[in-house]
């Protein structure tokens, strides 16, 4: 297991963008060796650029300069309300959903929630130059504990991250059921891997919809479990369905534990990324259920058309 030099600034402070009796939890995460003044730490917190004074570091390290880098993201509360059928509202969100990195298990006792918006905030200390990875895993009582695709984390902020966050209900009397029903039975339904290919420019944060580039096929690296199983324009899966539709999502099923996954789309004219997931035996220790990798840090590819063109 890794360990990290994490220093939390775990500070109550009013937030001006809520009412007064509202509070937001602003963390501060050091993944340096340099210890860091503790009003630096509380400046961070507070969304102020700062000069970090620290002391020297060892080794290797010597020399290297620091940088904060903020990451934000939201919970959208995926699916249809199950007592009217109807598509739950794309701008909702899932407050009170604990955020934690997976490669660094220590960051769960930190606590890290959505507020009241369904959004999340913290900022990084990191070498400059020094790339990181996270995946990050979202988990709140009575719902799905959902694990994401292994994000880069550069020197620049990166405001823009976000999960698929299905309903619960919706997930267990509706998709799961039919999916061990068309796909699974008589095995048990575990590790859906989800990914969605995507336009350019498509992202949770904009109301550019469909998301999806259709007619791409897809392949996972190590060829494992069950897939790939497209979504239809309803954004259900679909035994029916060859390519990706206009929805852009699909699935692998039942992911056999300890691999590193990669997963990238093909289509004439179009380039696509490549994304990773990391399935272990530590995410069923921690009840991780599905891996999703949401816009735009899914299979985005540089077709720019739009919506629901090909």
């Amino acid at each position: 297991m890794k360990t990290m030099n994490v220093l939390l600034a775990s500070l109550a402070v009013v937030c001006v963008l809520l009412p007064v009796s509202s509070q937001a939890q602003q963390n501060v995460l050091n993944f340096t060796d340099r210890e860091i003044p503790q009003g630096v730490l509380k400046q961070i917190s507070q969304g102020k650029t700062v000069d970090i004074a620290s002391s020297k570091s060892s080794g290797k390290n010597w020399g290297r300069g620091l940088t904060v880098v903020k990451l934000s993201g939201k919970t959208n509360h995926f699916g249809r309300d199950v007592n009217t059928g109807a598509y739950i509202d794309y701008w909702a969100t899932v407050p009170g959903v604990r955020v934690w990195m997976s490669e660094y298990p220590s960051t769960r006792s930190l606590d890290i929630q959505t507020d009241a918006t369904g959004w999340w905030t913290m900022y990084v200390i990191k070498y400059v130059g020094v790339n990181l990875e996270f995946s990050f895993v979202y988990e709140k009582d009575g719902w799905i504990t959902t694990k994401s695709n292994a994000i880069t984390i550069t020197d620049k902020d990166d405001t823009d991250l976000a999960i698929q966050y299905i309903d619960p209900l919706y997930y267990q009397y509706y998709v799961k059921p039919y999916v061990q029903a068309v796909w699974l039975d008589p095995l048990p339904f575990q590790n859906a891997m989800v990914v969605t290919v995507g336009k350019s420019w498509a992202s949770m944060h904009s109301d550019l919809l469909p998301h999806g580039d259709p007619g791409a096929t897809t392949t996972a690296s190590p060829s494992l479990g069950l897939g790939p199983i497209y979504f239809n324009e309803d954004v259900f899966p679909d035994p029916g369905q060859t390519t990706t539709s206009v929805d852009g999502g699909v699935t692998w099923l039942n992911m056999p534990l300890n691999h590193t996954y990669y997963v990238t789309a093909q289509k004439e004219g179009v380039n696509y990324q490549t994304v990773k997931f990391k399935i272990s035996e530590a995410d069923l220790a921690h009840g991780v259920e599905l891996y999703i990798a949401s816009p735009p840090d899914s299979v985005q590819g540089d077709n720019s058309s739009a919506p629901g063109q090909p």
